[in-house]
């Protein structure tokens, strides 16, 4: 039979448990966490956002470093309207922040934006791009 911790990890894994620094579950430093999946949801419920990771690394009780991050925002209708994706990031799981400067995509129907760093407030979707910003605007819609 699978330890609790196994099934644990299997769990977030799969994304059916969250990873959250106030009331989920706590790693040991040095785990690893495949297949990383964070759902955030507004207070009603909806789903406004989902951060993907191949691979996430535990480094301190505070902060997982995600491999092949992807992180999938949502509209109103509970669609895909914005993602963003970066090789390797930083997850601050108490301040609910990504951050990388490895370069990152950001990427609409309409617009392409790159960068060098990000600074990222995930349950606000908002945050700070930074170094070699480059936008592309396109006026046709997919």
């Amino acid at each position: 039979m699978p330890s609790p911790k196994t099934v644990t990890l299997c769990l977030l894994g799969l994304g059916l448990l969250p990873l959250s620094a106030a009331n989920g579950p706590e790693f040991p430093i040095g785990s690893v966490i495949q297949n990383f999946s964070l759902p955030q949801a507004d207070a009603s419920g909806k789903k406004t956002a989902v951060v993907h990771g191949k691979r996430a690394t535990v480094v301190s009780p505070n902060q997982l470093k995600i491999e092949d991050l992807k992180v999938e925002l949502f509209n109103g209708e509970g669609n895909v309207e914005t993602t963003i994706t970066a090789t390797r990031s930083d997850f601050w799981r108490k301040e609910n922040r990504l951050t990388t400067d490895t370069g990152i995509i950001v990427k609409r129907p309409t617009l392409m934006i790159s960068s060098n760093g990000i600074d990222w407030n995930v349950a606000d979707s908002s945050g700070t791009l930074y170094n070699r910003v480059r936008v592309v605007l396109s006026n046709s819609a997919p």
